[in-house]
C-alpha cells in the first residue's frame, strides 16, 4: 500500500503517461492536417476541365472524374481523423482527471485507513475492514488504469504500427504534393490560353499543346499515385480505428467489469484473515 501511495504522488508516472499522450494527439492532428489539405486541393481541382484546340489537336482533361472517387475517401477519412482526434483529448481529460489532488489524497486517506485497520482486531469492525479495502483496490484501479492503457497503446503503436503509419503518411504526402503542382499548372495554363488568340504565334501554340501532353501523361501517372494512397488512407483508417476507438472500448470495458468484480469481491481465506485476524 506504501509502495502504490508512492507511485501514485510521484509525478514522473503522470508525466511521462502526458507524455505519450501528447505524442499520440499530435500525430492525430497530422494525419487530420493531411486529411483536410487532400480535400482543400481536391476541392481546387474538382470541375477542372482542359479543353483547347490548337493546330488542329483536340485535348480534354477532366481532372474531376479521375478525383471524384478519391475524395470520397478523403472526406471519410477527415470524419475519422476528426474522431480520433476528439476521442485522444477524451482520454486525455481522463488522465488528467486521474492525477487530481483529490485522487491523490482519496487514495492516502484510504491507505492510512486501512494500515490502521489492519491492526485493529475488533471483530466490529471486520465490514468496515472489507469496505476500505475495496475502496482501496477501487482507488488504485482509477488511479493507474488509464497511464496501463495510454503506455500499452503506445508500446502498440511503437513496436506494431508505427512502420506502416510512417510510410501511409509519406506516401499521402507525396500524392497531395503532386495535385498541387497539377493545381498550379492547370492555372498557368489557362492564363496562357486566355492569353493567346486565334493569330498568335505558332510556336506558342506548340509550346501549349505540349505542355498539355505533359500533363496527360501526369494524370495517368497520378491514377497509380491516388490508387496507393487509397490504400495507405485505408491503413490510417485501420490504425487510428485501432488506437483510438476498438482500444478505448476495450478499456472502458475491462474498466467496468473491473469495477463491478471489486463490489462483488469475495476475499479468499488468506485475505480474510489477514483482514479479520491482524
Amino acid at each position: 500500500m506504501l509502495v502504490v501511495l508512492l507511485l501514485s504522488v510521484t509525478l514522473k508516472v503522470d508525466d511521462v503517461a502526458m507524455q505519450i499522450q501528447e505524442t499520440s494527439f499530435d500525430r492525430a492532428l497530422v494525419s487530420f492536417g493531411l486529411a483536410k489539405g487532400l480535400n482543400a486541393v481536391i476541392s481546387l481541382l474538382q470541375g477542372t476541365q482542359l479543353s483547347i484546340t490548337p493546330v488542329g489537336v483536340g485535348l480534354n482533361f477532366s481532372v474531376g472524374e479521375i478525383l471524384d472517387p478519391f475524395n470520397d475517401i478523403v472526406e471519410r477519412f477527415s470524419w475519422v481523423m476528426l474522431f480520433a482526434t476528439v476521442s485522444l483529448g477524451v482520454q486525455k481529460i481522463l488522465l488528467s482527471m486521474s492525477a487530481t489532488l483529490f485522487m491523490q489524497i482519496a487514495l492516502g486517506v484510504t491507505v492510512t485507513v486501512s494500515l490502521l485497520l489492519l491492526w485493529t482486531k475488533s471483530l466490529k469492525l471486520n465490514i468496515l475492514k472489507l469496505f476500505v479495502f475495496k475502496s482501496f483496490i477501487l482507488l488504485v484501479l482509477l488511479r493507474f488504469s488509464a497511464i496501463v492503457f495510454i503506455s500499452f497503446s503506445s508500446f502498440l503503436h511503437t513496436h506494431v504500427l508505427e512502420t506502416e503509419y510512417l510510410q501511409a503518411n509519406v506516401v499521402i504526402e507525396k500524392t497531395k504534393e503532386e495535385l498541387d503542382d497539377i493545381s498550379k499548372q492547370n492555372q498557368t495554363l489557362a492564363k496562357e490560353q486566355n492569353h493567346n488568340g486565334l493569330f498568335s504565334d505558332f510556336s506558342t501554340k506548340y509550346d501549349t499543346v505540349i505542355a498539355q501532353l505533359n500533363i496527360s501523361q501526369q494524370l495517368q501517372n497520378l491514377q497509380d499515385s491516388i490508387e496507393l494512397a487509397s490504400n495507405k488512407i485505408i491503413t490510417l483508417i485501420t490504425i487510428f480505428i485501432v488506437e483510438t476507438f476498438l482500444l478505448p472500448l476495450l478499456y472502458f470495458w475491462l474498466l467496468v467489469l473491473s469495477i463491478k468484480y471489486i463490489f462483488h469481491l469475495n476475499l479468499d481465506k488468506n485475505i480474510k484473515k489477514l483482514l479479520y485476524n491482524s
